[in-house]
This record gives C-alpha cells, sequence and structure tokens, in this order.
C-alpha cells in the first residue's frame, strides 16, 4: 500500500472515531431520544424551565401531565424526578438510588393536591402543598438561574 495513502486512511479513521465525542462534549446534538422528547428534562436550563411552568400551568387548568426530571448531582450519580398528574393531584416521585453518596437511598413518593413555582433573585423553585401530613410547603426542585441559556 502507498504510504500517502495509508496516512490519509488512517487520518480519515481518526477523524471519524473523534469527531462524535467532540459533538457530544461541544453540546452541538442532543441524544435523539431526550431532545425528541420535551416530557424529559436533562439540563435544568431555561428551557426545562419553561416545561415546568407549563406543568403547573396544565395542573391548574385540571389537566394531566408527565415529567421526569434528572437532576444532576455535583460529586455522584442523579436523582430521578418522576412527576404525573391528571389535573387534581400530583403524585412526584424523587429516586436517589443511583447517587453513591446520598443515606438513606430510597424512592421517596409524595402526593399533593397543589403545586407552584417561586421565584427568587438566584433560583427558581418547585414547591408542592396540601400533601397529606407533609406540612405545610414542600419545597421539591430548585433550579439555579445562572444556569439559564
Amino acid at each position: 500500500m502507498n504510504k500517502k495513502l495509508a496516512i490519509v486512511l488512517m487520518g480519515a479513521a481518526f477523524l471519524a472515531g473523534f469527531m462524535p465525542y467532540v459533538a457530544v462534549k461541544a453540546h452541538w446534538f442532543q441524544p435523539s431520544a431526550v431532545g425528541a422528547n420535551p416530557g424529559i428534562l436533562v439540563n435544568l436550563d431555561q428551557r426545562d424551565m419553561n416545561r415546568l411552568d407549563e406543568l403547573v400551568d396544565r395542573f391548574n387548568r385540571d389537566q394531566g401531565d408527565y415529567l421526569m426530571v434528572i437532576s444532576p448531582t455535583i460529586d455522584s450519580g442523579p436523582w430521578i424526578h418522576d412527576v404525573h398528574t391528571d389535573g387534581t393531584q400530583i403524585t412526584w416521585t424523587v429516586d436517589n438510588t443511583r447517587d453513591g453518596y446520598s443515606s438513606p437511598k430510597q424512592k421517596q413518593t409524595y402526593k399533593c393536591a397543589s403545586i407552584e413555582k417561586i421565584e427568587t433573585s438566584e433560583s427558581y423553585g418547585i414547591q408542592l402543598s396540601k400533601c397529606g401530613g407533609q406540612g405545610d410547603k414542600l419545597p421539591i426542585l430548585d433550579i439555579e438561574k445562572n444556569r439559564e441559556r
């Protein structure tokens, strides 16, 4: 085989293997399963906050909805929030079993009759209430404003 042809083929093979890695790390595309499904939130940015706003609005109009929020942690595995509503009751399950540093590892489910968005200067928060003995207000999810895109 010609030496120049071998060098060109090796370079092409390197680029073919390296470019998908660069595309993922540079966020040029999102995995199709997540990017195509607005019911799975992973970035916790402004677009995801808009989708959470839609969940709250739909609940307040007595309409059902479903979301999965995959909340990253700083040093370990994600927390998975599984959210179902029929428009009258919201069921919010928080699963921290994939987080190596959480203790205790568990799935905690809250069944509540009210949900609202709370905004502070630093963050947006989702708060549940009327949860049958869980206290008056239950802060369930915070999204820092500096994560907005």
